[in-house]
């Protein structure tokens, strides 16, 4: 009997203008909780996609107990109990909860599907990670973090032997994480191998046994987690030695950009007030489900607040029908959802970079290609996006990549306020610092920047003030950000 439950060896794949893996080792043991780990870009989302038959390798092979298995599709991965949780949902939004747990694995009574089995096998799945909730609902209806919870207990129907877990904690509360590692460490003891990507690496030295890390494609190191430390992860990671970004004290204007006075939504938020000043980095906090996202939604033209409610511009009332007019107004807005919200994935990365430009690049009615190549390669350099070049398709760069494409977005638009939304969720520690320094860099020169995170480290290291809300209703606003600690936080959201 082999040591491994399934190890790649010599996993090449390469994409045109791009090696995106070089040769790459990896071994998972029965039974262990091995951490992924790598800069955005690294080759993680690759190699496991050529694991659960998503991608075919170009070189390299998969022994599963030692023997040389050959996965073509994920069908072929799932029926070998290999599973992936992916890092973006990829549920079907108008079917039930049980409906999604056991789609292309129905519980069957003779040649019917049985709901009222899968609806039973649904609670019980669900309850191993601490949900309690009706399985009749549609999916619809859940908020990010049930819908993570129920992508992980469909993977879980498969009884996998392997299971991979692409940053499942991104979209959830510190409570709803613990109770997903809860149920880890139970499958762990029930022999279930784990494969987890994150980028918070306090979950890795704190859950892993082991850990494989990457770099541009090729493996940098096979260690166990009580050998390395925090700083020594991240240096393989990067090459080289990363700070995290600390809070910056900063001059702001005394000058209002943006000001909203009472705004309501049934359901969602009620009466919230707010400033954002020339400049001004105003991070906002809260539990998920505070309300923050649905209030920027609505200052963005995405969704409409009840009448009542008013916002001004520079002190003029504006009227904010939808996101073509904020966008006119000189506002941009950074999805928490990426993949559904901010990238057009069929298009270029030059395409998606200069969307919301169109109007200024128009020369005697014409599109200007050749000024739309050139601020395009102008942010790839600046940003240091990894890309095979402007033409690539965005769909195949990594999350942190596509993200610093979407920020470079706006900037290329020349916007005077930005609404960014979760805008490091599933980003390396490197490239959070990036974009924390492009953050800092648009409000020097003088935009209005909104930040909604449900990391406190990022909400104090970036805020030059806090907003803080709890369950739809601002709780308050902090100014002395230096002398703040996230006790301080949570307590004016629960006062």
């Amino acid at each position: 009997m082999s040591e491994f439950v399934i190890e790649m060896k010599g996993v090449t794949k390469i994409f045109p203008g791009t090696r995106a893996l070089d040769k790459v080792d990896l071994s998972i043991k029965p039974g262990e909780i091995h951490a992924l780990l790598g800069e955005n870009g690294a080759g993680k989302s690759t190699l496991m996609n050529c694991l659960v038959g998503q991608y075919i390798m170009d070189e390299g092979e998969i022994l599963m107990d030692g023997k040389p298995i050959r996965i073509s599709s994920p069908q072929e991965a799932s029926s070998n109990h290999i599973v992936i949780v992916p890092q973006e949902l990829n549920l079907i939004p108008e079917a039930s909860i049980a409906e999604n747990i056991f789609l292309g694995n129905e519980r069957v009574n003779g040649v019917k599907i049985s709901w009222k089995t899968a609806e039973k096998e649904a609670a019980e799945l669900l309850k191993l990670l601490n949900v309690e909730i009706d399985v009749t609902q549609k999916v619809k209806h859940l908020s990010a973090a049930y819908q993570q919870l129920v992508s992980i207990a469909r993977a879980l129907a498969y009884s996998p032997r392997v299971l991979i877990l692409d940053e499942p904690t991104a979209v959830l509360t510190n409570k709803e994480a613990d109770s997903l590692f809860a149920s880890m460490q139970r499958l762990k003891k029930a022999g279930t191998s784990m494969i987890f990507i994150t980028h918070h690496l306090d979950e890795v030295m704190a859950q892993a046994d082991r850990a494989t890390i990457m770099r541009d494609g090729r493996l940098v190191k096979v260690t166990e987690i009580k050998d390395i430390t925090k700083e020594e992860i991240v240096t393989n990671m990067a090459g080289k030695k990363v700070t995290e970004s600390q809070h910056v004290i900063r001059k702001v204007s005394d000058e209002v950009f943006f000001e909203a006075k009472n705004l309501t939504r049934e359901g969602e938020f009620e009466n919230v007030s707010f400033t954002v000043r020339k400049g001004e980095i105003l991070a906002v906090s809260g539990l998920v489900g505070a309300g923050r996202t649905e209030v920027f939604k609505s200052v963005f033209g995405i969704t409409r607040p009840e009448p009542g409610g008013k916002m001004y511009i520079e002190g003029k009332e504006v009227d904010i029908a939808d996101p073509r007019v904020a966008i006119k107004l000189g506002m941009g807005y950074v999805s928490e959802e990426r993949r559904h919200d901010g990238i057009t994935p069929g298009m270029s990365v030059m395409e998606n970079m200069v969307l919301p430009s169109y109007d200024q690049l128009k020369k005697n009615g014409l599109i200007d290609y050749k000024k739309a190549s050139e601020i395009t390669d102008q942010y790839i350099n600046r940003f240091r996006i990894k890309t095979a070049g402007r033409d690539a398709l965005i769909k195949n760069l990594s999350g942190g990549n596509q993200q610093k494409v979407i920020v470079a977005r706006w900037m290329a638009k020349g916007i005077r306020m930005l609404i960014m939304d979760e805008p490091t969720r599933g980003i390396d520690v490197n490239a959070k610092a990036e974009i924390h320094a492009l953050v800092r860099e648009l409000a020097d020169n003088g935009v209005a920047v909104v930040v909604i995170s449900s990391e406190m480290e990022e909400v104090l290291a970036l805020g030059d003030r806090i907003m803080v809300m709890h369950q739809g209703h601002t709780k308050g606003f902090i100014d002395d950000v230096e002398y703040t600690t996230e006790e301080d936080v949570l307590q004016m959201a629960f006062k």
